[in-house]
């Protein structure tokens, strides 16, 4: 079963507040398998005072933040009643970043889910701006349980 998600739904799911909340939008999360995530870059966006001043360049660094937010979604329950998804970045490989995001363009940020093993989770990347693979790589999270009694 597909689901988006809006703003309201994003905060609801994840631990992350602003600013470092850098989902705008999840178009199509299938919970444990895939998701499509948006993130408008915008020049207010306050990192580009100082990256760069005279060429916005949005940090690659940022890029890998929202694909790890959304690859966390996929962690979640589809209902979202378990609450905040609690997990940490925990591996970033492979990453290649091909073109430069600057402000204006829109990030679609496709994440599959790969192989599990106990609480550490595997995903791939790709990241397109208008249909073409802007950055792409392999991400592992390591879901936290919330009670550490269990």
């Amino acid at each position: 079963m597909s689901i988006a998600l809006k703003a309201s739904d994003i905060l609801a799911r994840l631990p992350h507040r602003h600013p470092m909340v850098l989902l705008d939008r999840v178009e199509d999360l299938n919970y444990g398998k895939s998701a499509t995530g948006i993130k408008n870059i915008t020049i207010s966006d306050p990192v580009f005072q100082g990256h760069f001043p005279n060429n916005p360049v949005y940090p690659g660094v940022y890029i890998i933040e929202a694909s790890a937010q959304l690859c966390g979604l996929l962690l979640g329950s589809p209902t979202g009643e378990d609450g905040p998804v609690l997990g940490y970045l925990a591996s970033v490989r492979k990453f290649k970043f091909i073109t430069p995001v600057y402000p204006g363009d829109v990030l679609s940020i496709q994440a599959r889910a790969g192989v599990s093993h106990a609480n550490l989770a595997d995903f791939s990347v790709d990241i397109k701006v208008s249909g073409k693979i802007v950055a792409s790589g392999s991400l592992a999270l390591a879901r936290i349980d919330p009670d550490p009694s269990t």
